[in-house]
This record gives C-alpha cells, sequence and structure tokens, in this order.
C-alpha cells in the first residue's frame, strides 16, 4: 500500500476550469479532480511541465450578473505531471500548488 504524504486533506470533485500560462493570453480547458488548502489536481488532455506557473480560472455564479462569470482566480505552480491510463486520447494529471 503506498503512503500518502499530504499535509493537507483533499476533497474530490469534477469542476470543470480554465488555465493560462503566466504572462501569455491563450486559454486551456481542464478539470478540477480534487483540491485542498496546499493545492490542488487537474486532469487535462495535454502535459503541463513541472516548475511552470499558471492562472486558473473558476466560472461560477455571480449574484450581480445573469450569467455565469469568472468567479475566481489562482495564481499556481506545476509541482508533477504524470499520463493516467484510460482508453482513447491520452490524459494526464497534474498537482498544483498555489503560490503567494
Amino acid at each position: 500500500m503506498s503512503e500518502n504524504k499530504r499535509i493537507h486533506i483533499r476533497k474530490g470533485c469534477l469542476v470543470p476550469v480554465r488555465y493560462t500560462y503566466a504572462g501569455e493570453k491563450q486559454t486551456f480547458y481542464a478539470r478540477l479532480i480534487n483540491y485542498g488548502d496546499g493545492g490542488l489536481c487537474l486532469r487535462t488532455r495535454t502535459p503541463i511541465e513541472d516548475g511552470v506557473r499558471l492562472e486558473l480560472s473558476l466560472e461560477g455564479y455571480s449574484p450581480d450578473r445573469d450569467s455565469l462569470g469568472e468567479f475566481e482566480r489562482y495564481l499556481m505552480a506545476v509541482c508533477w505531471t504524470r499520463k493516467i491510463p484510460e482508453r482513447g486520447l491520452p490524459v494526464y494529471e497534474t498537482g498544483l500548488k498555489y503560490v503567494e
């Protein structure tokens, strides 16, 4: 059995998110699969290099708007990326930590 070395508890979820590489404008899409006080994990179709900084956006409801809009933005650093087995197209999981 593998040992869980995480300091913070993670909560599972499946939330669509958008991200951009720091300083760039092109938007990419992913699924947030878990989160906690120390960071989060994304599922993507393309690998993301270790050490890269991303700006992650969650979309949600805002009381002063009639439609969905950008709700939260987080500056993140990539800690690791690994390919996971799945049929069809390649799938990757990427671990991110919050950058202050």
